[in-house]
């Protein structure tokens, strides 16, 4: 049933996979058994539950009508959902989630207009109905059973269901975006079923639309935002190879450079000194798993749940890698800790890059002896093997490294246990050794003909233990480095004491690259442009914050703002907040609210490219 379902989804969306291979397409159906196993058994525990009763029970016709009306009471409502996907699916370009339980109202005051236009949806459902009750069973044979064969038989049972709705018996359960692992990543809607989208966000908190603006010009007028601006380069693009090297938990409250050289990183220290090092940067999350989407595709985590957990993790979305590819670009991500960790290799993919080197990958005979015991190679190792493998890639490249030693429970290699400085929490000397490693890095690569034409990206994914009583606040708890790096050349006159962000990172590299693309969204700027004065997006505790240089508006849930003086990773209350500032910021706040509230929910992010769908605006 449910593979007819994928075949009728399939010939409804065939706009949207007509360039792809008849064998992927088929692959998509093999694939998608998983996530239909998974979905039947999940909505189908209580028919299974009470189909255990003792057989007594069971057999009785009362408790076989009562079995069947239940068995169709749950299969009916989701078997339309799949159905209405087929449509509703060339609206949002994703799986339903449970974001339909927001729109309920709006569903039954166009109830009657929807049933007319889409009468042979209705007409199906009959049919695919009219078909379950056919092929139900409706005679069992009485079979007295032992205790002890009964009780075999539901452990096993019970085994079996647990390890299909997992997916298997891999490390962690599939998600959704464990279907956007395939190329192209759209065919990942192909494989799902609606079923299970729809069951995996029941615990996901869904947003709500928002309409501080009623019309999509004077909110794109009010974050002056331009979305083809970016396709009209000025100049010959930049050949140079990219490295964007991401530390695990290495917060600014860890750095010399920015602590009166108190600090556990000597080397980053020097580093920062002969590159373009921005002291006001923050993170625009504060999980790993919300890094990615900022660093690599300028999307900041402007809600509860992180985008690759999100019910909104199969919108559309593009990457660093996505531009770089275009302009003939080798793309790969690195990451020591088990593949599917975070959803790391499946943003990454969605992100452009193409090959994504994970645990699995790394050399089998190299495994035992760098293994940390928990989360995968030890940082030194691992960013060897890195350096290694990007001698052999062609260029020029787009390279992603993540690095994960400086993570609970704050592991050491045996050699270097009392190496490194001991300071008041025990992941300063983790983060001394990443500062090591990447010390180590820089020695091997420094050695290489490419190594003089590469810009390299340094920055951390989050904060992590807080010890410096002045980084204990909202802005301290996301402050994190950002350094652009260019040996032997420096990257100009620009004035680094602006408030910068992880989503400033992608629009940066475009600018630097010169590669006209038109795929930037409105949250980052590029830190190289004169003219931006710098800011940052931060959501924490249900509060939307705008970081700028002067002041920190927040946006609090019950729709008020505040306005507060900024310091560097803190700020102060105002005795008298400037009316004229206040409003000003706080429009300003309310526009990218709106439109990241908005595009995620319409799965329209990039409204540009798709003209006939809603765009931002209520």
């Amino acid at each position: 049933m449910y593979q007819l379902l994928r075949l009728a989804f399939l010939l409804a969306n065939l706009p949207t996979f007509n360039q792809i291979p008849n064998e992927e397409l088929l692959l998509a159906f093999y694939h998608g058994l998983r996530f239909d196993f998974s979905a039947i058994l999940l909505i189908n525990i209580p028919f299974i539950f009470f189909s255990l009763a003792p057989a007594s029970i069971l057999h009785q016709d009362k408790y076989q009508r009562f079995l069947k009306i239940l068995y169709f009471a749950v299969n009916v409502p989701f078997i339309l959902l799949n159905l209405v996907d087929t449509e509703y699916f060339k609206f949002i370009g994703r799986r339903s989630t449970n974001e339909v339980t927001t729109i309920t109202q709006d569903i039954v005051a166009q109830a009657g207009q929807l049933m007319q236009h889409y009468w042979y949806l209705w007409l199906i459902l009959i049919i695919l109905i009219f078909a379950l009750y056919t092929l139900y069973p409706t005679k069992f044979p009485y079979q007295p059973q032992r205790g002890r064969r009964k009780f075999w038989q539901v452990v096993v049972l019970a085994l079996a269901t647990v390890i299909l709705i997992r997916g298997g018996i891999q490390y962690k359960p599939i998600r959704v975006s464990s279907a956007f692992n395939y190329e192209p990543p759209v065919i990942g809607n192909l494989v799902l079923n609606s079923t299970f989208t729809f069951m995996r966000s029941l615990n996901k908190r869904t947003i709500d639309r928002a309409r501080y603006f009623k019309s999509r010009q004077e909110l794109l007028q009010t974050i002056h935002f331009d979305p083809l601006k970016s396709t009209k380069a000025d100049s010959l693009p930049v050949r140079d190879n990219v490295v964007i090297i991401i530390l695990e938990s290495f917060g600014s409250e860890y750095t010399g450079v920015e602590n009166q050289g108190k600090g556990y990183t000597p080397f980053f220290d020097s580093l920062a000194t002969q590159g373009l090092f921005f002291r006001n940067n923050y993170a625009n999350g504060r999980r790993s798993i919300e890094a990615l989407p900022s660093i690599l595709s300028g999307l900041p985590s402007l809600m509860d749940n992180p985008f690759m957990a999100s019910a909104y993790q199969g919108n559309e979305i593009y990457g660093i890698g996505t531009v770089l590819q275009t302009q003939g670009y080798y793309t790969s991500f690195y990451h020591g800790g088990a593949n599917g960790t975070m959803s790391f290799n499946a943003f990454a993919k969605l992100a452009g890059f193409a090959h994504y080197y994970g645990l699995d990958e790394y050399p089998a005979n190299r495994l035992e002896a760098d293994f940390d015991g928990n989360w995968g190679i030890f940082d030194e190792p691992y960013l060897q093997y890195v350096a290694q493998q990007l001698t052999q890639q062609p260029q020029p490249f787009l390279t992603g490294v993540f690095t994960l030693s400086a993570h609970h429970p704050y592991t050491l290699p045996a050699k270097y246990r009392s190496t490194f400085p001991k300071g008041p929490l025990k992941i300063h000397k983790t983060i001394a050794y990443t500062d090591f490693a990447l010390k180590q890095f820089f020695k091997k690569i420094a050695q290489e003909p490419w190594y003089s034409n590469t810009l390299f990206v340094l920055t951390a994914d989050h904060t992590q233990q807080v010890y410096r009583k002045d980084y204990k606040n909202r802005l301290g708890y996301h402050k994190v480095p950002l350094l652009f790096f260019k040996p032997g050349k420096p990257l100009g006159n620009i004035h680094n004491n602006k408030v910068t962000q992880h989503a400033d990172i992608m629009p940066t590299l475009v600018d630097y690259l010169k590669i006209p693309t038109n795929k930037l969204l409105p949250f980052g700027r590029s830190v190289l442009n004169a003219d931006n004065k710098g800011q940052a997006l931060i959501y924490s505790d249900g509060i939307y914050t705008l970081v700028r240089p002067d002041y920190i508006t927040e946006l609090h849930p019950n729709g008020k703002t505040q306005l507060l003086r900024y310091k560097l990773h803190g700020y102060r209350k105002l005795k008298n907040e400037p009316e004229i500032i206040k409003k000003q910021y706080s429009r300003e706040l309310e526009a990218y609210v709106q439109y990241f509230r908005n595009a995620m929910l319409d799965n329209n992010l990039y409204f540009w490219l798709h003209p006939g769908k809603p765009a931002i605006a209520p």
